[in-house]
């Protein structure tokens, strides 16, 4: 049946066409976006989800930071430790020349005086071992560093104690007389150097372990955004093909609502 107040023709075909609509914008928004769920319009639960696993991202992104911070003092104090490893290898040099009671008086000045200089640039050395304001060879105690977004401490263990001994035994007042030279070598001096080894294996360690520690972040990190995109994501070949698809059937719907819309004027013809 025809009429002029009721085409149940269009209807359906408008019907038709806003379903079409409908979908095409939710298709449209995920391939502009490239997410499934872009927002909590499209899925209020997941996207509060998603969130939250974002902010877990972030804050592991935010603990590495600090923790390649860290890295950075380490490196700094190795650095530091190294050099006046490698400078101790002159002084036990000295030492040794220091001990032989045959050398000259003025042969044993120059030596003091190269000892002095050397004792003093291991000084400057284990005293301006800073990164970002911050010495862990000049710290007595420990220092704490975030690990994981629990807020858990990393602890860094302050070297100081081999500044300050190494420093104040390396005098020259004990190193350079005919008579101590050579217990100060074999006593004082050993002792000295074994410390600045031990400091150099404490810092080695440091530095693996926060090694270590950045890359289970990492991984961590990793393994949250796949889970996220798992989520999230949307599937980029299929909303492709499937918005194509559509694209067709909103023409179509048009098309048949346009003809559906042609149907009253048929009646027209009947009072011709």
């Amino acid at each position: 049946m025809t009429s002029i107040h009721t085409n149940l023709g269009a209807l359906v075909a408008l019907q038709t066409l806003n379903t079409v609509q409908s979908a095409l914008s939710v298709t449209e928004k995920r391939v502009s976006t490239g997410y499934n769920v872009a927002d909590a319009f499209d899925n209020g639960a997941i996207f509060a989800v998603a969130q939250l696993i974002r902010n877990n991202i972030a804050g592991v992104a935010a603990v590495n930071s600090q923790l390649n911070g860290a890295q950075g003092l380490v490196s700094v104090s190795n650095a530091s430790l190294t050099q006046s490893s490698d400078l101790l290898t002159q002084v036990r040099d000295i030492l040794t020349r220091l001990s032989d009671q045959s050398i000259s008086t003025d042969t044993r000045a120059q030596l003091t005086t190269e000892f002095t200089t050397l004792v003093a640039t291991i000084n400057n050395n284990l005293s301006t071992a800073i990164y970002n304001g911050t010495s862990l060879i000049g710290t007595s105690g420990t220092i704490g560093v975030v690990q994981d977004v629990l807020a858990n401490q990393l602890t860094l263990t302050g070297q100081s104690s081999t500044v300050g001994t190494v420093i104040t035994n390396l005098s020259v007042a004990g190193a350079t007389s005919v008579t101590s030279a050579g217990t100060f070598l074999l006593n004082t001096f050993l002792t000295e150097l074994n410390l600045v080894a031990t400091s150099l294996n404490v810092v080695g360690a440091l530095n693996q372990r926060i090694a270590n520690q950045v890359q289970y972040n990492s991984n961590v990190q990793s393994a949250l955004s796949v889970g996220l995109g798992s989520l999230v994501d949307a599937n980029l070949p299929a909303e492709s093909a499937r918005l194509q698809s559509l694209q067709v059937q909103q023409q179509l719907s048009t098309q048949s609502l346009a003809i559906a819309n042609q149907g009253p004027a048929v009646l027209l013809t009947l009072f011709r």
